[in-house]
């Protein structure tokens, strides 16, 4: 089943803020590979099936933007979509926004490349991963 734009709710607990009592950058950070990960068991591509294939998905870059902070028991969605998804890459777009008033948070981007894992190479997709997923323009 394709899920164009997979989003859940978050709420932010003590563990994501730091010492100025917001979510630190490398917890949003933590936020977009979890999500990434949770988009892709959501389609029926979960962990097991990536190791079923002897393959995973390797970060090539993450473009963070930071615009809002979010602090200690704000509710949050976040919400993912591939917008690229070709040979051994794929280029997913994240927004996470306040629930109260939909206000942007965070918008990132990842580049992600397809390798086997045993020799870490990229890989071309085949059709059970391109099948999952639908692209959507950003």
């Amino acid at each position: 089943m394709k899920i164009p734009i997979y989003s859940r709710e978050r709420t932010i607990c003590a563990e994501d803020t730091d010492e100025l009592d917001h979510v630190n950058n490398i917890v949003w950070l933590r936020f977009v590979v979890a999500l990434a990960h949770a988009h892709a068991a959501a389609v029926g591509i979960a962990a097991e099936a990536h190791e079923r294939m002897g393959v995973a998905w390797v970060v090539r870059r993450h473009e963070i933007e930071y615009l809002r902070s979010a602090v200690l028991g704000e509710r949050i969605l976040e919400s993912t979509w591939v917008t690229e998804l070709r040979g051994a890459r794929c280029r997913r777009a994240f927004a996470f926004r306040r629930v109260t008033n939909g206000e942007t948070l965070v918008r990132a981007e990842s580049l992600w490349a397809f390798v086997d894992r045993k020799t870490q190479r990229p890989r071309r997709m085949p059709a059970e991963i391109l099948d999952r997923f639908a692209v959507v323009a950003s």
